[in-house]
């Protein structure tokens, strides 16, 4: 987790006033960050409020007002003011107890098993016997009584005349979970936008704003507005009032005739490029999120800083800059964060990487740590049923500026995922090979077939380029995330091929 010092907080909050938006946070000084990670360059970034202070959702949680480190908010349950993992972790009256199995279930305080026992009245334990279930906080045979509805819950011979003609399947469902809801078509009103209703005939919903709507009427972001005003632009989901007339919207940048403008600041030179709310010379000058650097300092982004591919210690994780000088062991990313400690473990999907506490026992299913007696993984997929041979991935993929440049040395190319088919523990893959990176010869053929052990791999999509491996035997190992052909070709290419300076 990224905690401030009461230094960089009162720059971070002054920040925040100055700016008049207590949601956003601004970049201080890079000198005064001392943010999380020792030699973090750029720390102040995906971080949220918890009561009056910051947390990353990355590496901790906040819970009414409560922060617990060491779990991630997005992997994360919270009892009362503590979280907890609630795959092997259950929460019964505020008390976080270790799950026995994945079949279980609270019962008042207490935690029980429910293909042995039944909860009744939800606090009554009582063991589990054919055709037996509950009626309020006691268990009756289904085969000889019925659970009466009177007043109270009673339990009554079947020869009553106030049971209920129903089979025994289905009073055994609604005594236990009570009857079945009634469903009724859809209307207009069931629409939400927000936590309101609306009809979407007379209102427009945007991102979660609503507004009078008509024909001509068009959302922009969390704005909304009709195709006849004439001076407004909406521009990458932005929208810009009074803008001259024949104003263009390219690039994400608004264009107005006789002028360079970036962001509403008017330059006077036709042509120039925009930087945020600057122009720059790209010739000279690389643009990172809105701030302009000289390629001097080198030629890659990360985030809004530039930096030196071929320098050792600098590493960037998914935006953020690290200096290595400090560390005395080899560390990589995990995610935003950088994973330095030996007591900490990376998983990680193609959606999120999380850090986790290293526990006995445990293991990795995409980003989720699960515990092994309770849950089994195949292809990133948790399952409640423990396997005693199940083996889990023996790595986890990675994008590919962090396995940039160990790569330029193995023999890998990216690979096009055209077709997947099972057969009992292995899965097929057709794959359309885009680019060798070792090869300088023309692919002749460009299709690949690749056998991959099922559940030990990380699962594919189909559609996706990812990074893969040849190793001596033929064998084909897949490395990293989805690859996005242009940018990525370009990085590996650059940090693989160009000689520094």
């Amino acid at each position: 987790m990224e905690i401030y010092t009461s230094t960089a907080c009162v720059v971070t909050i002054l920040c925040i006033f100055a700016t008049s938006s207590a949601k956003e946070i601004c970049h201080h000084d890079r000198g005064n960050n001392n943010a999380g990670f020792n030699g973090q360059m750029e720390g102040s970034h995906h971080l949220h409020w918890c009561g009056n202070v910051f947390y990353n959702i990355s590496g901790s949680s906040c819970c009414n007002g409560n922060i617990t480190l060491g779990l991630s908010q997005l992997v994360a349950d919270c009892c009362g003011s503590v979280a907890y993992n609630p795959l092997n972790e259950i929460c019964c009256n505020g008390r976080i107890l270790t799950r026995s199995s994945t079949y279980v279930k609270c019962c008042g305080k207490d935690m029980y098993l429910t293909t042995t026992h039944l909860c009744c009245g939800k606090n009554k334990l009582f063991q589990q016997k054919e055709n037996h279930s509950c009626c309020g906080k006691e268990t009756y045979d289904m085969t000889t009584h019925c659970c009466c509805t009177n007043t109270t819950l009673e339990v009554k011979p079947k020869s009553e005349t106030c049971c209920p003609k129903a089979t025994d399947s289905d009073r055994k469902t609604e005594r236990q979970q009570g009857p079945p809801p009634t469903r009724t078509q859809p209307i207009l009103s069931d629409l939400k936008c927000g936590s309101e209703t609306y009809n979407p005939h007379e209102q427009i919903c945007c991102s979660g704003n609503l507004y009078k709507a008509s024909a001509l009427t068009k959302c922009c972001g969390l704005d909304a507005y009709t195709l006849s005003d004439g001076d407004v632009l909406c521009c990458n989901g932005t929208l810009h009032l009074n803008v001259p007339e024949q104003s263009e919207c390219v690039g994400g940048v608004i264009y107005t005739p006789g002028n360079t403008t970036c962001q509403m600041s008017t330059r006077p030179r036709v042509g120039e490029h925009c930087c945020g709310g600057q122009t720059f010379n790209p010739r000279s000058h690389i643009c990172c999120n809105g701030h302009s650097h000289n390629k001097k300092n080198g030629n890659f982004c990360c985030g809004s800083e530039v930096y030196d591919h071929h320098n050792q210690f600098l590493r960037c994780c998914s935006g953020h800059l690290y200096n290595l000088t400090h560390l005395r062991g080899k560390a990589e990313c995990c995610g935003s964060l950088l994973l330095q400690y030996d007591n900490q473990t990376c998983c990680s999907s193609s959606t999120n990487s999380i850090l986790y506490d290293t526990k006995q026992n445990h293991s990795c299913c995409g980003h989720y740590y699960y515990k092994t007696s309770l849950w089994s993984c195949c292809a990133e997929r948790l399952k409640p049923t423990p396997k005693p041979n199940s083996s889990p991935a023996e790595y986890r993929l990675k994008p590919l500026t962090d396995l940039i440049p160990e790569m330029c040395n193995k023999t890998v190319f990216f690979g096009k995922v055209e077709s997947v088919t099972l057969e009992n523990d292995l899965r097929h893959v057709v794959l359309k090979v885009v680019w060798k990176v070792k090869s300088e010869n023309f692919i002749k053929d460009p299709w690949l077939y690749v056998s991959l052990d099922h559940c030990s791999s990380p699962a594919t999509d189909n559609g996706m380029t990812y990074l893969w491996e040849e190793n001596q035997n033929g064998k084909h190992k897949l490395l990293s995330h989805p690859v996005d052909l242009t940018s990525d070709m370009y990085m590996l290419y650059s940090v693989c091929y160009q000689k520094k300076g």
